[in-house]
């Protein structure tokens, strides 16, 4: 079972902008499972909203998201 790394929503969004600065992540991330919070997902959603996204550049979130293990809040986390 491999290590599970929680990503910040700045580093999801470099991973999926392409950015070069997600370069300085890629090492940290190989062979491991990449996770996000339930905020993070939801502060994707909202630049959705706030930035008028297309469908597709949704569904290419959409698809990227599918990629991640999301962590829900409950008692123990808080």
């Amino acid at each position: 079972m491999s290590a599970t790394v929680i990503l910040d929503t700045e580093v999801v969004s470099f991973l999926f902008k392409g950015d070069t600065r997600a370069e300085a992540y890629r090492p940290h991330l190989r062979h491991k499972t990449l996770a996000l919070s339930f905020m993070t997902v939801a502060e994707l959603y909202q630049w959705v909203l706030v930035r008028n996204w297309g469908d597709d550049r949704i569904t290419r979130l959409e698809q990227q998201l599918a990629t991640y293990v999301i962590v829900l809040y409950d008692r123990e986390l808080c």
